[in-house]
């Protein structure tokens, strides 16, 4: 906040309170309080350079620092469906990969050194670069600064890196209620297909390729394409000069023009659906509709103090859902509208789970009487005051006020339009909001989402409607079988004998009933470091495992115990619940324990044919199909001797592939002593494992007991 703003500010607080008789009890309307002050807005100076970038600039000259943003025309909603994290990973990578001039890590230790930074994203709509840096290093990394924009390098170890990443966030995007219901609200809304409501997964991610964001930047990262902001220490004249320069080999696209948004569809149908999620004890709940308008609307200004009305700190869904009730303790809401697209109505609650359906009939209840009679006056005044009187804050840094004048010259809106709507909000009257409400809320079109423990509502869903179930399983990244064919089946189920044979044959496998296991692992991370890790594994079959882990680095022991459906793990910040992530992890990796597997007699195993590895094996490859278990193994035969040499399966994000590369003879079965692994295709290391057989385990091996940490 600037010290101006900050003094007129503290003015006001202080004008309140004198107003205040001492030790009197009185009611907020009853406290004289004057006007707020009168406040100067800087402008910023607005230049177009010679290759069409359009620039705004506003000096600032108490701390000797700039800063500058760029923002460019190119986002998620013009990438490709099959492509879905396309923008995304350019953006990150842009910055992440260096440039075509300066590399990656020369890049980082030059702005290091001089106390600056560059940071580059691409969102839904719109890509941003940004720099700072100090006066007196400005022509150091204003050079860096356009470079990034004009020539990244992409490197292919940056990209492999990045969407690594992205994979480790489709793993987790079911760990909170709260991303769940976001996602899914939108896909409902708009359709699961629609650019406003898709998201990636490890295929759209997997078929991204160094040429895509090539392609995608060289279309969209355009100088007539690019408005810049600049703030802070500067003399504007020489700033122009000093940018003029910097891009002067940046070379405007002629005949570019920005692809508009897609508009999003408008109708709606009422219906009630449900995302379980039983581990939570606490729901989330979305109800509402798209939106019809968008911010250069007439009935902005009055869909604007509705909103007040509705869902502003003092509005009727938090005094009377969330204080009066009691039955949220979060509650939101608002009718949105944006520059170039219309928005959406939505309303929510967090609440308990017994509270689930009371809250959103609370919720529908307060909607119904905002179309029902106009805000009371007080209401109103409230309303628009408390919009009105946070309108200082648009102002209270330069920055702010930069951004928002390239906000409204890419959206080609009036520069003073903050200003506009200021003026509407004011001339609204409650006759107004009722009008709008009646015409824009629209209870009986919602669409209402429930994610949570169905067990544990207080009241069936089915009292708000027909209820249909989501699927939030997250697709795996091994493409999916062909429909199986008796004969493939027939096949598939002689081969997996014969490889059950060559290692011990099916009774020698169900006769274990426990394992201990020491393995060494040797990690390559994607940023290529290479990392150690001890692990001694006792299995008590089916459903107990203890894994003692030490971890590299120094970073000390952790112990995981899995006992039926508990899975507790002990850590240098003590004993705890396994957090989802974790649980998911060692879940999956029982799944895919080649013990139980060979010793089943329950199992749907397909034959997929042949395939030429990328190490050069030929192998026949099984689908392998095991009751309560979502995702298939593909077992990996010798086509000649039968005899297994790998698994393929999904693991949280990753697409994991252990070739076995030597057995060892334990008791009556032949099992795997060493494993190359490969991680999405790539090498990732190898595990060495020495394994006995039906030792004695006691059962204090699987106790922990979790002394109330949670993640």
């Amino acid at each position: 906040m600037t010290r101006s703003v900050y003094r007129m500010l503290t003015a006001c607080i202080v004008a309140a309170l004198c107003a205040l008789p001492a030790f009197a009890q009185s009611h907020y309307a009853d406290i004289d309080t004057p006007p707020l002050p009168e406040f100067d807005i800087p402008e910023p100076e607005q230049v177009t350079l010679p290759n069409g970038m359009i620039v705004f600039l506003i000096e600032n000259h108490e701390l000797p620092l700039i800063s500058m943003s760029a923002r460019v025309g190119a986002g998620a909603l013009y990438e490709p469906a099959d492509k879905i994290g396309l923008a995304s990973i350019a953006g990150q990578v842009m910055r992440t990969g260096g440039t075509e001039n300066v590399d990656a890590d020369a890049l980082n230790l030059r702005l290091e050194n001089m106390g600056a930074q560059i940071e580059a994203s691409i969102g839904t709509v719109s890509g941003q670069v940004f720099m700072s840096s100090l006066t007196e290093t400005v022509d150091e990394v204003l050079p860096l600064f356009a470079d990034v924009l004009m020539h990244p390098a992409f490197p292919e170890d940056k990209i492999d890196l990045a969407k690594t990443q992205s994979k480790s966030g489709i793993a987790r995007r079911n760990d909170q209620a709260q991303s769940i219901v976001n996602r899914e609200f939108d896909k409902l809304l708009y359709g699961a297909d629609s650019p406003y409501a898709r998201h990636t997964e490890y295929a759209t991610i997997d078929a991204i390729e160094r040429q895509d964001l090539i392609d995608f930047h060289g279309r969209y990262f355009l100088p007539n394409n690019t408005i810049l902001g600049v703030w802070g220490d500067f003399d504007t004249a020489e700033m122009v000069a000093k940018l003029e320069n910097a891009f002067a080999a940046w070379q405007a696209q002629e005949d570019f023009v920005r692809p508009t948004q897609p508009s999003p569809d408008t109708g709606s149908e009422y219906g009630v659906y449900y995302a379980p999620k039983p581990d939570v004890t606490q729901s989330a709940i979305l109800m509402g509709h798209p939106g019809e308008i968008m911010m250069n609307h007439p009935d902005y200004f009055a869909v604007t103090v509705m909103n007040q009305v509705l869902s502003g700190f003092t509005g009727r869904l938090f005094q009377n859902v969330r204080d009066d009730k009691g039955l949220a303790y979060s509650v939101f809401g608002g009718y949105t509208a944006n520059f170039e697209r219309p928005g959406q109505f939505y309303a929510g609650i967090m609440t308990k789970s017994e509270s689930t359906v009371d809250g959103t009939e609370a919720v529908r209840e307060e909607i119904e009487k905002m179309r029902a009679a106009p805000p009371s006056d007080e209401e109103l005044e409230l309303a628009k005051d408390n919009y009105l009187n946070s309108f200082v804050f648009n102002f209270d840094t330069r920055q702010e006020i930069v951004n928002r004048m390239m906000t409204y010259a890419y959206y080609d809106y009036p520069l003073d339009f903050l200003n506009q709507v200021r003026e509407g909000v004011q001339a609204v009257d409650a006759s107004e909001v009722h009008r709008v409400a009646q015409k824009y809320l629209r209870p009986d079109d919602m669409k209402i989402l429930a994610v949570g423990n169905g067990d544990d509502f207080g009241r069936p869903l089915a009292d708000l409607g027909e209820v249909e179930t989501i699927d939030i399983t997250i697709p795996t990244g091994l493409e999916p079988a062909p429909e199986a064919t008796e004969e493939t089946l027939s096949e598939g189920q002689e081969l997996f004998e014969k490889a059950v044979d060559t290692v011990g044959g099916q009774e020698a496998f169900a006769a274990i009933e426990t394992l201990r296991q020491s393995l060494t692992m040797a990690m390559s991370t994607p940023d290529g470091q290479q990392i150690e890790i001890e692990q001694t594994q006792y299995v008590a079959y089916p459903d107990r495992v203890r894994m003692e882990m030490t971890l590299p680095a120094g970073m000390g022991q952790m112990t995981v115990v899995v006992n039926g459906d508990d899975i507790v793990m002990d850590t240098p910040q003590g004993v705890m619940p396994a957090p989802p992530q974790v649980r998911d992890q060692v879940k999956s990796q029982m799944d895919q324990d080649m013990i139980s597997m060979l010793a089943r007699d329950d199992l749907t195993v397909q034959h997929l044919g042949q395939e030429e590895l990328d190490t050069g094996q030929t192998v026949e490859v099984l689908s392998v199909t095991m009751p309560g278990v979502a995702n298939p193994i593909q077992l990996l035969i010798d086509p000649d001797t039968h005899e297994p040499v790998g698994v393929r399966y999904n693991q949280g994000a990753m697409q994991l592939l252990g070739i076995i590369t030597e057995m060892q003879e334990v008791g009556a079965v032949r099992l795997p002593s060493r494993l190359e692994l490969y991680q999405d295709g790539q090498p990732a290391g190898s595990t060495e494992m020495e394994t006995e057989i039906n030792v004695e385990m006691p059962d204090h091996l699987f106790e922990l007991e979790a002394s109330g940490g949670s993640f």
